[in-house]
């Protein structure tokens, strides 16, 4: 029944300011802006919005909540009054922030990087700006004002490390055990305190230390600076603790993880090659995938939780008429039912564009639409039985049902009149759908569309065992449906991908996603 109530729902979404805004500058509506101030546009104002205030349409979709720029709260500072310097933006910037929805944008040519952290500061001015103009100063009077809050001032100094030792590992837990326990756990595990909130009012919680992913890195003169300033504008504060005793506690929260879980959680563009073979494997689990190269690509989840899934390993393959791709990845559930209100389907998604610079990750923008795969376990099982309200609940007992071709008796609804969505065959409500897999196209936020019923010509494939999903998707090279992305053996799309956990509760935006690559085919 939810499917159908949902689904039979007509929903008119605005369209990201953000999107408007890049459309608006490729095409020449006004005069040109600073460098900074374009590249934050078009790969910034998505999250952290148009004005730098986090307010965009996309923040709901976020855990963390994209930062809030004007307020002057930045979490990863190396100066004495906590006001980043111009190099602490770029590496934050260059870095991303791990374990959250901000990827690192080193992809970006190093000058960007520089205007934008410019522009950032810009905008940090500006709201303390604001702020004076509100408190009623006068323009040069808040000129000043916004000059002197915004001045990093002196450094952090940060002396030498020392030798990592057995003993100094030691120190560095009871320092720890002193400092930091009552907040990220006796063992580093992290923990949720209903209190907690971040400066702007925000539920947050402390870092699981021990699975190794900290937002500025495990580099240890960061960490220095993270225990040094604490985290401004959240719970955690700064340490008095002496230097030695500082870098003792940076030791021992480096001990607690593998570096490799750090690295393996930077976002980076990739490029992945499409093998040209004889024939295209038949499944997910065909021999032929195993002689296929396999690439990893990490993800990150918009909203933010513990046990996300950190990575989807993606293969490849074409024989010249057909493109196939193998997608798989780690869940130690397998979710595919969706039917009551509390269950939520394992989910993958395939997000295709002809643009070789495509505006951040998102779902389009006005003018560049995407196509989308989207495979949905529930759909797969869908193809062995239409799953209703009976399946959920099989014992349920019903009087009489109206609707059915014979009137009022105890059987399903059959008559469509009473089942808008099945009536405008709406693909989600459709008990004949071609296959397990939502063709779609989205020109910006709120703007996805599913293809029509002749339009979905992507096969696919599932497979669940061990706690592992294996899903191969295909589509014909050469599609005479314009609304799909052209593909074509020598020339290269930008592709990016999507995964939802149903155990984790993700749906709809809540996900987690990888940034655009570069696919070519052989």
């Amino acid at each position: 029944m939810k499917r159908y109530l949902f689904a039979g729902m007509v929903v008119v979404a605005a369209v990201l300011l953000g999107s408007v805004v890049v459309w608006w500058i490729r095409e020449g509506k006004r005069p040109a802006a600073p460098r900074g101030q374009v590249v934050y546009e078009e790969n910034c104002a998505v999250c952290h919005g148009l004005m730098g205030d986090g307010k965009s349409e996309a923040a709901y979709l976020f855990q963390p909540k994209p930062r809030n720029f004007r307020a002057g709260k930045f979490r990863l500072v190396s100066s004495e009054n906590l006001q980043p310097t111009r190099e602490d933006l770029f590496q934050t910037i260059t870095n991303g922030m791990p374990g959250t929805a901000m990827p690192s944008w080193v992809h970006l040519p190093e000058s960007d990087r520089w205007a934008l952290a410019d522009y950032v500061l810009e905008l940090n001015r500006q709201g303390w700006y604001d702020k004076a103009i509100e408190l009623g100063d006068s323009p040069a009077e808040a000129d000043e004002y916004a000059g002197e809050m915004t001045d990093p001032g002196e450094p952090i100094p940060i002396p030498p490390e020392p030798p990592v030792t057995p003993a100094g590992l030691r120190q560095g837990r009871r320092f720890y055990l002193t400092a930091c326990a009552n907040c990220h756990g006796k063992n580093g595990e992290g923990r949720e305190d209903p209190t907690w909130r971040t400066a702007e009012g925000y539920p947050t919680w402390s870092r699981n230390l021990r699975e190794g992913v900290i937002k500025g890195g495990r580099d240890g003169k960061q960490l220095y600076l993270t225990f040094a300033t604490g985290l401004p504008g959240t719970p955690m504060p700064s340490q008095t603790l002496s230097p030695e005793q500082v870098w003792r506690v940076v030791q021992y929260v480096q001990s607690l993880s593998d570096p490799k879980a750090q690295e393996d959680a930077q976002i980076r563009i990739q490029t992945l090659a499409a093998k040209r073979v004889p024939s295209l494997p038949v499944g997910p689990e065909d021999a032929l995938w195993e002689s296929v190269p396999s690439a990893r690509v990490p993800l990150m989840p918009l909203w933010w939780h513990e046990g996300y899934i950190p990575e989807v390993r993606i293969k490849a393959v074409h024989d010249g008429h057909r493109l196939a791709f193998r997608l798989e990845w780690d869940d130690p559930t397998r979710d595919a039912g969706a039917i009551e209100q509390q269950k939520f389907s394992d989910g993958a998604a395939v997000q295709l564009t002809a643009n070789a610079s495509p505006p951040l990750f998102a779902m389009g923008v006005p003018g560049e639409p995407v196509n989308i795969w989207h495979w949905k376990a529930v759909w797969s099982e869908d193809q062995k039985r239409f799953g209703d309200v009976g399946t959920a609940f099989p014992r349920m007992v019903a009087d009489a049902y109206f609707g059915s071709k014979s009137g009022w008796h105890s059987g399903p609804l059959e008559d469509t009149r009473f089942l808008p969505a099945v009536e405008v065959q709406n693909l989600i409500a459709s008990q004949d759908r071609p296959g397990p897999i939502e063709d779609a196209n989205a020109a910006g936020l709120g703007t996805l569309a599913s293809q029509s019923h002749e339009g979905q010509n992507v096969q696919g494939l599932s497979a669940w065992q061990d706690g592992v999903w294996r899903l191969q998707l295909v589509r014909e090279i050469t599609s005479p449906d314009p609304r799909d992305v052209p593909l074509q053996a020598g020339k290269t799309v930008s592709v990016a991908f999507a995964i939802w956990d149903g155990s984790a509760g993700d749906r709809d935006g809540q996900k987690s996603v990888s940034i655009w690559n570069t696919l070519t085919l052989e």
